[in-house]
């Protein structure tokens, strides 16, 4: 063996035994084990574990080091996941699993959802007290909206708008659709759509109360679909919506790649998931001006969700500042994607 090779072999020996000692500690077992099971912020993690921020932070700064997990910022958050790959060395993976095993005993694992459900209760507060004024006419984001019609197949039996809030992008799809399902899980959201409709005489729009992912959206979803077909459609019964918006409503989900799988989930085979939101921006002010949970998205990582969830054809393009209203976002550049469901 040659002097290099074997300085080779001691410096992956000395390598391994750093990666065995990194691993020794309990704390940083569970905290590699949470980061496979969800991509967390330091916080929340420092919640599942009961530890002081500052400790996890040292964990998770040694874990990041030796390339065992990767961390993004979203504002003040960081938010921690295993590395890509890391879970394919025989070590680590052994290490994932003591760690999960550790996390199942003590209850942090089950602990896991309520955390991230938490996520959005500032938001939940701020759709439930409703109570805003309507404007009159259309709504300033009318040419937004109208551009998102534009990636439609002709079928037009069924379209659904999830997250509708007031109702606005009821005034663009009522008119198009033969049925129009609006759904949302705040009460007081509906009641104003309900208002818009009301005033707008839009005699062709369902009101669905409840979480996306949530098997009273789907069943809601799947009998509209049926009741159209049986009015002359082509559509397969119950297969789905020709098309679902999600109009700036991704950017409020606790878990936006559950949110973005929900939503491909509500669209027949071969529909359109269109959605529109913004991209990556740094005002922290529309967290309590709006409870916007996160600050925009990557026009890739986007991509990457739809293609995750089960779209193709996807495309993206930005959307005219002009066309972004005068609302508390009109200074954000907002992105529209959309695509198939397969």
């Amino acid at each position: 063996m040659t002097v290099a090779a074997e300085m080779g072999r001691e410096h992956r020996a000395g390598a391994r035994w750093e990666l065995y000692k990194l691993l020794g500690d309990p704390t940083r077992l569970k905290l590699l084990a949470l980061c496979s099971v969800e991509e967390l912020a330091v916080g929340e993690l420092a919640d599942l574990l009961r530890e002081l921020q500052p400790k996890v932070s040292r964990h998770a700064a040694s874990l990041r080091e030796a390339g065992l997990l990767d961390a993004r910022r979203q504002g003040t958050w960081v938010l921690l996941r295993i590395a890509p790959g890391g879970s394919a060395d025989t070590v680590i993976r052994d290490a994932i699993d003591a760690g999960l095993e550790l996390c199942r005993a003590d209850g942090t694992l089950e602990r896991v959802p309520a955390v991230v459900a938490a996520r959005d209760a500032e938001t939940r507060a701020f759709f439930a007290r409703g109570g805003r004024a309507l404007g009159s006419g259309p709504p300033d984001e009318l040419a937004a909206y109208l551009s998102a019609v534009a990636p439609l197949i002709p079928e037009r039996r069924l379209a659904v708008d999830a997250g509708t809030g007031d109702g606005a992008l009821l005034e663009v799809l009522a008119p198009l659709f033969d049925k129009v399902v609006a759904l949302d899980r705040s009460d007081a959201q509906l009641e104003l759509a309900r208002e818009r409709v009301t005033a707008r005489r839009l005699g062709n729009v369902r009101f669905v109360r409840g979480e996306l992912d949530g098997p009273e959206i789907e069943s809601a979803v799947q009998r509209a679909a049926r009741s159209a077909t049986e009015g002359g459609s082509r559509a397969k019964p119950g297969s789905g919506a020709d098309a679902v918006f999600a109009v700036r409503v991704l950017h409020h989900a606790p878990a936006p790649a559950r949110a973005m799988k929900a939503l491909t989930r509500l669209a027949r085979r071969g529909g359109t998931v269109v959605v529109i939101d913004y991209e990556p921006h740094r005002d922290e002010a529309l967290r309590e001006q709006q409870a916007d949970l996160w600050l925009g998205f990557d026009g890739e990582e986007l991509s990457t969700l739809a293609s995750a969830a089960g779209l193709c054809e996807v495309r993206r393009t930005r959307l005219p500042a002009a066309w972004c209203g005068e609302g508390p976002d009109r200074h954000l550049k907002w992105q529209l994607l959309a695509g198939k469901r397969t």
